[in-house]
């Protein structure tokens, strides 16, 4: 019953892979092989699964399989599970084979089991969770109680940042690790330190100030805005002066890390969305009217921050923000929204990051010295000043220069560019939940 329960929850994506590997290593009977399925032959009664873990394809004999099982995406065991025929299989569901290799063939199984959860089931709860997120409340952590389990985060909103008390009794806990950010891991509340970053899936109060949680997201990350001092020749490292510590910052990048640069036109439509009261130079795009600035620079060195100068798991497959082999399914294309003739605008839910994941990749060789860039990233061995970065946003000149000097600062417009506002403001995949 354990290994059921074990697979269940991979199944629903709970727990990750890595997390049951010394188990699989010592268990009695072969390790199940955990895939989706690619082809179905009635004829022969067989599929075709291809597995997370390694990427081999099986055929897999399910002709005399006696135990077939369907389950929930939500399930956390079998007690709800209801049986099925070989004739329900399907290419695209998700199924764990328990069997053994045929004698012949090693990438033949003969099933013992299969526990299937339904493509269709799947892409259901997907869209559920989808519309979740984008409803969701990102912030940064600036208080943790154990006792009262309680978080107490600073949220962007459009009247600027405001505190809110989140109740985190009886929240689900998912978060991003250093050592493996693709893939979002179970974990709680004693795992949440303060200047975290988080997104917020619950009820907010009609006041904005105490939320109901029913998820929460969290990593460490951390968001950087600054300008660039040196670039190595290979890409693979910047160096970046933090307009608020005024320290340099070393910023590696490795293949994952996605480097894009804001059109001018929508660089400045954002500069408005910002601070409505911006007025770039002359025929800028977005402007209706002349205004002074200088269209091309960021601050001056010594401005200060805020002040501008114009005025494994079951749930596999490919995941565009998580990487390959997240969790169920993988996750939907988020495409930004396309605008009319003067450029793309940014969407009006608010989630920028849906935007920013529809404009093309650069290599980070095409930046230059003294470029304005809003970086998120993780510290790499808890140092700060290092940062392993997941995105890199150039052409961000005319945001520092609409930067309010009211309600908005850097940081908070910050966070917005690089995924979301607080990963989830630069966690990978602000534009959507894990899968």
């Amino acid at each position: 019953m354990f290994l059921k329960l074990t697979s269940i929850l991979l199944l629903a994506g709970l727990i990750p892979v890595s997390a049951i590997r010394a188990q699989d290593a010592t268990a009695s009977k072969p390790a199940p092989v955990i895939g989706t399925i690619t082809a179905v032959n009635p004829a022969t009664h067989t599929i075709t699964v291809k597995q997370d873990k390694t990427g081999t394809d099986y055929v897999v004999q399910v002709g005399n399989t006696k135990t077939l099982l369907k389950v929930e995406p939500t399930a956390k065991d079998l007690k709800n599970a209801t049986r099925i025929t070989a004739g329900d299989l399907a290419v695209g569901d998700r199924v764990e084979i328990g069997g053994s290799k045929s004698d012949t063939d090693p990438n033949t199984l003969v099933a013992r089991s299969v526990i299937l959860m339904s493509a269709r089931d799947l892409q259901k709860v997907h869209q559920e969770e989808a519309a979740a997120w984008q409803h969701s409340t990102p912030g940064v952590v600036s208080a943790v109680d154990p006792a009262a389990h309680t978080l107490t985060i600073s949220a962007r909103t459009p009247e600027g940042p405001k505190t809110i008390t989140v109740n985190a009794s009886a929240a689900q806990f998912t978060r991003y690790s250093p050592e493996n950010p693709k893939v979002p891991a179970p974990s709680q509340l004693a795992d949440v330190q303060p200047g975290d970053q988080v997104r917020v899936i619950g009820q907010l109060n009609p006041e904005g100030t105490t939320m109901t949680a029913d998820k929460i997201y969290s990593s460490s990350f951390r968001n950087v805005v600054g300008t660039i001092q040196s670039i190595a020749a290979d890409g693979k490292e910047i160096t970046i002066r933090d307009l608020q510590t005024k320290q340099p910052v070393t910023v590696s990048l490795n293949a994952d890390s996605s480097v894009r640069k804001l059109p001018q036109d929508m660089a400045f439509r954002l500069a408005r969305r910002f601070n409505p009261d911006f007025k770039g130079p002359q025929g800028a795009p977005g402007q209706r009217g002349g205004g002074q600035g200088n269209a091309a620079g960021g601050p001056p060195e010594g401005a200060k921050a805020g002040e501008g100068s114009g005025s494994g798991n079951w749930q596999g497959g490919q995941d565009r923000a998580h990487g390959q082999g997240g969790n169920w399914g993988g996750q939907q294309e988020a495409g930004g929204a396309p605008g009319g003739r003067g450029g793309m605008r940014a969407p009006a839910n608010g989630d920028l990051s849906q935007m920013l994941d529809s404009l093309p990749k650069i290599s980070a060789t095409d930046l230059k010295k003294g470029d304005a860039v809003v970086i998120s990233g993780m510290p790499v061995n808890n140092d700060k000043s290092h940062l392993m970065a997941t995105n890199i946003i150039a052409g961000v000149e005319p945001i520092f220069q609409s930067a309010s000097r009211q309600s908005q600062t850097l940081g908070d417009w910050g966070a917005a560019l690089s995924g979301g506002g607080g990963d989830m403001g630069g966690m990978p995949g602000g534009g959507g939940p894990p899968q």
